[in-house]
């Protein structure tokens, strides 16, 4: 496929948005749904790209806006084929194509990249469940996993791997539910070894490039089987969490490391988030590319308080929590609802949830939010605000973006270029910020068209490997039916 495609159930949703509607003297609803609202061709050697229509009155005309740009409906009308001629000029061109039904309209904007354009290819990964994916270290290989109904109704998933060098797609079983309930893709290696969740015999499944499948296991003692969350590009680290059976309260989740494939424990800091004993636990999340650095969540049900280890490949030293620099502790008095009055801790410092690529490639930076619980002037509990924080492991010091309001911070380079979300729920905005010389470098598309060429939607970015070849994003929207998230990538052409 050589078009840049909106997601569907995205595009739809937009749709939604910009749809024009009116009513004739006899109340006749009169609109346009279109399945996608905007897509981007390469210069030459395109595949026609097919748009599905629903209109009222169902007889509606279509009317491209250059010579370049065709479009033809479908016997049924219920699609519109839109194909382009190769790109001739040296730079990029956009048109629209109108479509209209009585005196409702929609337009679908259509960009073509200048023939000498193939610096990256940009793919939706809307094929996988739920359009989620991830991406090995190095950006090697994509995968995830697609999901269809068997024949008895119930689902079977085949886990993919995209070598993204080769632009080969792998896919292995499929798995039936009642063997494996797959229900979320969480790491792969650059090795390719893919690990997806299993809800129905709990852990994960382990598939590699030749579709053997293993199956992780915790070390000796442990209640549960663990999730693996992430690994180094080398493949000789892993890191995750199980659930083990040493606590009277029983169990608590300990941080574990695999060396080689075998696990380990991580240990624990001498106090949770708030300087109390563990209930829950600690849950190692991600890993540096090269191995050195381990981050993870104190995850005692609200803290999520983010801490790292320095992997020393003996794993004795206990974890330093990630911006201990802007790290403050201060009890409060809180009322109960019979109104007597109890101690509580509050902590102004930087917080992660269950995001797995918050670390540079290095190790060098770490991006998560910093949460104030109180005002360190009067000690009086505020409303906590969260900012994108990025913490320096070698300098051991910790910048707050403040400039978006509240945010987020998702990934960020060596170099200090940082990635931040806007807003800390249901996000879909992505800036990219310099933290050397605390500037804003623009919306996440203004980015990769400045870096790559290519014209993406809005969305955010989770990963960019090492070498910046290829780099791992998310275009999500909220509609009727839903929240919906689906990741794409960026890659060097095929051969490159």
């Amino acid at each position: 496929m050589k078009h840049i495609l909106w997601n569907g159930a995205v595009a739809l949703f937009l749709a939604g948005l910009f749809l024009t509607g009116c009513t004739t003297d006899n109340e006749e609803y009169q609109y346009v749904n279109l399945s996608q609202i905007a897509c981007t061709f390469l210069g030459s050697g395109n595949t026609p790209l097919v748009i599905e229509v629903e209109a009222s009155p169902s007889v509606y005309e279509i009317t491209p806006g250059a010579s370049w740009l065709h479009a033809d409906k479908s016997e049924d009308g219920r699609t519109i084929t839109v194909t382009v001629e190769d790109n001739d000029t040296e730079n990029e061109r956009e048109s629209i194509i109108s479509v209209t039904a009585g005196l409702a309209s929609e337009e679908i904007v259509v960009i073509q990249l200048p023939k000498d354009n193939m610096l990256a290819r940009f793919r939706y990964t809307g094929a996988f469940s739920q359009g989620l994916a991830v991406m090995s270290p190095s950006g090697r290989y994509v995968g995830g996993y697609v999901a269809t109904i068997g024949e008895d109704d119930l689902y079977v998933r085949a886990p993919v791997i995209i070598d993204l060098e080769t632009g080969e797609e792998k896919s292995f079983g499929p798995f039936h539910s009642s063997l494996h309930n797959l229900t979320q893709v969480m790491a792969i290696s650059d090795q390719g070894v893919l690990f997806i969740n299993d809800g129905l015999n709990g852990g994960q499944i382990a598939v590699d490039l030749t579709g053997d499948v293993t199956i992780p296991e915790a070390p000796a003692g442990y209640q549960f089987l663990p999730e693996i969350e992430g690994t180094s590009a080398d493949g000789k680290y892993w890191v995750g969490a199980a659930m083990d059976k040493k606590s009277s309260a029983g169990g608590l989740y300990r941080p574990l490391l695999w060396i080689d494939g075998n696990p380990v424990e991580l240990p624990f800091p001498d106090k949770n988030f708030r300087d109390a004993e563990f209930r829950t636990g600690v849950i190692a999340r991600g890993i540096s590319a090269n191995g050195s650095i381990i981050y993870g969540t104190s995850w005692e049900n609200y803290d999520f308080g983010m801490l790292y280890w320095e992997n020393n490949g003996e794993n004795t030293a206990k974890p330093h929590w990630v911006g201990e620099d802007v790290r403050e502790v201060c009890t409060v008095k809180r009322q109960r609802m019979d109104g007597t009055e109890y101690d509580y801790t509050c902590v102004n410092g930087i917080i992660c949830q269950a995001w797995n690529t918050q670390i540079s490639p290095s190790g060098t930076w770490i991006a998560g939010r910093y949460r104030q619980e109180f005002d360190s002037a009067t000690e009086q509990e505020v409303d906590e605000p969260e900012y994108a924080a990025f913490y320096n492991t070698e300098t051991e010091t910790t910048v707050i973006v403040r400039d978006y309001g509240e945010s987020g911070g998702k990934f960020v380079t060596d170099d200090g270029i940082a990635f931040i979300t806007l807003g800390t729920f249901g996000v879909s905005v992505g800036k990219v910020y310099d933290l050397n010389t605390r500037t804003d470098l623009g919306d996440v598309a203004d980015w990769v068209y400045e870096r790559y060429g290519i014209t993406i939607p809005t969305g955010y970015i989770t990963y960019v490997a090492p070498d910046g070849n290829a780099v791992l994003g998310v275009t999500a929207s909220s509609g009727a039916g839903g929240r919906n998230s689906t990741h794409w990538y960026i890659a060097s052409p095929v051969g490159e």
